[in-house]
């Protein structure tokens, strides 16, 4: 899902989605990445706009300019996959020896075993598993990422 585009001035946003309102648990957050980071959102309202859209309006968004923040920005749920290679592409990735390993170029989604796509200084390409245990620090400011890289990675 994406938010398309502001709706009104109190803060309704209208987003693309498959799903129709009965589909929605109200109960259960919604999440927009802010850099890189997966931030919750409770839905106030939500209400079908034809097949492919219905108009949102999540809780502390209040105003034009805060829905406006919102928009080309992806929404999912905590059980749905979301695009992580968006999130943290770019990202440069160090050992916990704070030691450059290089650029992150896209994320792999593999079963039981998520893996991240690292392009180092020199040109080669490396693969690194990508599990919470193994994320020692995340600065999305700085789009850095310090990972415990198992002893011959």
């Amino acid at each position: 899902m994406k938010v398309l585009k502001s709706y009104g001035t109190k803060g309704g946003v209208i987003i693309s989605t498959q799903y129709s309102p009965d589909d929605i648990e109200i109960d259960e957050p919604v999440f927009i990445c802010f850099d890189g980071l997966p931030v919750p959102f409770f839905i106030e309202e939500w209400s079908a706009k034809g097949n492919t859209k219905a108009f949102v309006k999540l809780e502390d968004v209040d105003s034009l300019e805060a829905a406006e923040e919102l928009v080309g920005r992806e929404l999912f749920f905590e059980d749905e996959e979301y695009e992580e290679n968006s999130a943290i592409e770019g990202f440069t990735i160090f050992s916990e020896s704070r030691e450059m390993v290089g650029k992150v170029t896209s994320f792999l989604d593999i079963p039981s075993n998520p893996c991240i796509e690292v392009r180092k200084s020199d040109g080669t390409i490396v693969v690194l598993p990508c599990h919470k245990d193994l994320v020692v620090s995340i600065n999305p400011e700085k789009k850095q990422i310090v990972l415990r890289i198992p002893e011959g990675l």
